[in-house]
């Protein structure tokens, strides 16, 4: 399973629903991003966003997947 990897770019913007980044490690530039408030926030959101094409590598069945 692919690790996935935080950080906290904390952009320079009035809201800070985005300052937790998360992606699989070695895959910045696939596009596939999580963003949140939290790292927490960041992880589930990129879990949510990229189940549907990265079941295997999330390590989520398809009796799983909502």
């Amino acid at each position: 399973m692919r690790k996935i990897v935080t950080s906290n770019p904390y952009p320079p913007i009035p809201t800070r629903a985005f300052d937790w980044c998360a992606h699989y490690d070695g895959e910045e530039e696939a596009g596939n991003y999580g963003w949140g408030r939290t790292e927490a926030e960041a992880i589930q959101d990129f879990i949510d966003n990229c189940k549907d094409d990265h079941d295997d590598r999330l390590g989520i069945g398809p009796s799983e997947v909502a």
